[in-house]
């Protein structure tokens, strides 16, 4: 069955690149995705009208006429989609939640359309905040706005939020996608919607070293031969980061990415100790995971004493990488001999 889905990201954050990753990756597996670029819409209708929006200066015209030409895409959306669902195994409308424009935070979203339109799934995609600082500081758009780090961050959360507003009201699924995550996650979201998800814990601050980096690397990926993986490094690459950039406000925004956002939407919480460290964030990170009733899982090297406040919010503890993936392995088999018992 197609399935339908309402995206949203901020400008800069690398949505429409990821997009036609996921496009080639569906292709290769025999699965045709379609996008809807409301923004490029909207722009497109405006000559056609002689309305003649600039992409630099759209967001200059008055919200009355915006919102004309908006309505106007999302009739004729709404008019194909019959059609398309038909034709397409995943379909994607790409909206803009808000902007950040003048200091002010602007809607960029009708309601009345969103609920129409009746999705299955919305996302929300998120970049590094360096990485989009970078690129609107060029953007003839958004080089004049002079966005701050903690600015961008803001309109980051307001997006989200939005998003997740949007997902609650309509009683529909919602996640995050990383930007720079690969395209496999999503594909394996829409089209392996039963894979258990996973947040992937572990201690960043003591493992920033890329050896370190490497170890927990090869972990996660053979947990992907039994989870779908989020993984916090592919948000914000805190190595790029100088210490004078670690503000408050950039701090309490990672805290609450990890706690409230994407330990949200997975089923299950694994940490990962490649060493034996302090940790205050994956003690925070497994307590979150066990009080709403998730599953926590520990991994933690052998022969090492543990902290009573990581066992305490841990369903399983496993003492090392070999004894988890040697009790997955045994769980896969007895789920494939419980089936053939049937």
């Amino acid at each position: 069955m197609s399935k339908l889905i309402i995206t949203t990201a901020i400008s800069g954050s690398r949505r429409k690149e990821y997009l036609e990753k996921l496009e080639e990756r569906a292709k290769k597996e025999g699965k045709k995705i379609k996008i809807y670029h409301v923004g490029q819409m909207m722009l497109d209708h405006s000559h056609f009208i002689g309305v003649n929006f600039s992409a630099e200066n759209v967001l200059n015209a008055p919200p009355s006429v915006i919102n004309a030409v908006r309505s106007a895409v999302f009739e004729r959306i709404a008019g194909e989609l019959p059609k398309t669902m038909k034709t397409y195994d995943a379909v994607f409308i790409n909206i803009h939640g808000v902007f950040y424009w003048k200091n002010v935070f602007l809607r960029a979203w009708d309601n009345y359309y969103v609920s129409q339109l009746n999705p299955d799934l919305f996302l929300a995609f998120v970049d590094d905040v360096i990485s989009i600082h970078d690129k609107l500081k060029v953007r003839k758009q958004w080089k004049k706005e002079k966005l701050t780090f903690n600015e961008i961050l803001l309109w980051r959360n307001v997006d989200v939020e939005m998003t997740a507003s949007w997902a609650e009201m309509n009683r529909k699924q919602f996640y995050i996608i990383p930007s720079q995550s690969n395209a496999k996650l999503l594909y394996r979201l829409i089209f392996e919607p039963n894979v258990e998800k996973i947040y992937a814990a572990m201690p960043l601050t003591h493992f920033s070293d890329p050896k370190d980096q490497l170890i927990i690397d090869k972990f996660i990926k053979k947990l992907e031969k039994y989870f779908i993986i989020f993984d916090p490094r592919e948000i914000e690459l805190i190595e790029q980061w100088k210490p004078s950039m670690m503000t408050e406000e950039v701090l309490n925004q990672i805290v609450n990415r990890d706690l409230y956002w994407l330990i949200k939407q997975v089923d299950r919480v694994i940490a990962y100790f490649p060493r034996a460290v302090s940790s205050p964030g994956v003690i925070n990170e497994l307590r979150e995971a066990h009080e709403t009733s998730k599953e926590a899982w520990l991994v933690y090297p052998k022969g090492v004493s543990m902290s009573p406040f990581l066992t305490y919010y841990s369903n399983m503890v496993f003492r090392g990488p070999e004894e988890l993936f040697k009790f997955l392995g045994e769980k896969g088999k007895n789920k494939k001999g419980s089936k053939k018992g049937k």
